[in-house]
């Protein structure tokens, strides 16, 4: 759901971007039935641009976005004071565009909901721009997990879900002491442990999420020599956290280092994130050193903040934005 989630705010990013100087306030509401399942009529709010409000559910009974449903139709105000029906998100709003959305089924899913400061905003030119930009809203059913065929690439690399192909591989590595002396799991055991692992992998591709990533070589893309992963930390503020790990017969070649930067790239050009993180333990030198090739700073240290493998452990913490990676 969160994929899902952060898929339509870079939606409403786009619309906004369609003529920002009528957006004081931009975003979307979701029929409660559709977008959990559930026996509601309530309209719920999804992402959004702008000052927090309270609103963040409405009977569909009341205001101009349950009107807009309600009725099935675009709601265009000139003046929101001029109806009684009108809630107000904020007492800086002066005009209101509501505009339904139907998927393929021809069900109203949700609705575009954009306040301006202004009034009388929303010319038909306007109007006609936003609805036009509301038949390319993600639909939930259309939200598919994430692709096996999908590789990111470097110079040298290729990120790829894993296989149950991989797990020999795996288990090579994530059986040393070497390798678990500075990650939250223990060294694998057996392969059975290895097969665990597997299957949390397959259920976060089901959700989405690129966790983790098998590392190969692009000379043989067939052998997984470590796992990188990204999951969404937080889908409200935008941000995300990286793990890893790689076979320390490849320690020291900046490889880790030339995966997380491709993994960057990545997300800052393909997913709606601000903030990218990850964490590692302070006697890890060599893997701060990974972060920092990256182009993560340091931003501060964790003491003792996790009790892992019957210790507490101090944690270090790097991160990069969005507005540093486009420098």
């Amino acid at each position: 759901m969160e994929q899902y989630l952060l898929a339509v705010y870079d939606w409403v990013i786009k619309a906004k971007a369609l003529n920002p100087e009528v957006c004081s306030w931009i975003g979307v509401y979701f029929k409660e039935s559709y977008l959990h399942n559930l026996e509601s009529t309530d309209l719920v709010l999804g992402p959004f641009i702008g000052e927090p409000t309270e609103h963040t559910r409405i009977p569909i009974d009341r205001g101009m976005c349950g009107l807009a449903l309600r009725e099935e139709r675009i709601v265009n105000l000139d003046d929101v004071h001029s109806d009684t029906r009108h809630i107000a998100c904020s007492l800086k709003t002066k005009s209101e565009l509501v505009i339904p959305i139907q998927n393929q089924s021809g069900q109203f899913v949700a609705e575009l909901d954009i306040d301006s400061n202004r009034l009388a905003s929303f010319s038909k030119e306007i109007e006609d721009k936003f609805k036009k930009h509301c038949l390319s809203f993600p639909f939930k059913e259309d939200y598919i997990p994430l692709n096996p065929k999908l590789t990111i690439e470097s110079d040298r690399l290729i990120l790829r879900p894993i296989l149950e192909s991989d797990l020999p591989a795996i288990f090579d590595y994530a059986k040393r002491e070497d390798v678990a002396k500075f990650v939250t799991f223990n060294a694998h055991e057996t392969l059975e442990d290895t097969k665990k692992f597997f299957q949390y992998a397959k259920k976060e591709y089901a959700n989405g999420f690129m966790e983790p990533l098998g590392i190969t070589l692009k000379e043989n893309p067939h052998l997984v020599i470590g796992t990188i992963g990204l999951k969404t930390k937080s889908s409200k503020h935008f941000s995300a956290e990286f793990g890893y790990a790689l076979h320390p017969n490849f320690w020291g070649q900046n490889i880790m280092s030339e995966a997380l930067k491709t993994f960057i790239d990545y997300a800052f050009t393909h997913l709606p994130y601000n903030r990218l993180q990850a964490h590692c333990m302070d006697a890890n030198l060599a893997s701060g050193r990974v972060m920092e090739k990256a182009g993560m700073k340091y931003e501060g240290t964790y003491r003792e903040v996790m009790f892992v493998k019957e210790k507490m452990r101090t944690l270090k913490c790097y991160a990069i934005l969005k507005r540093e990676w486009k420098k």
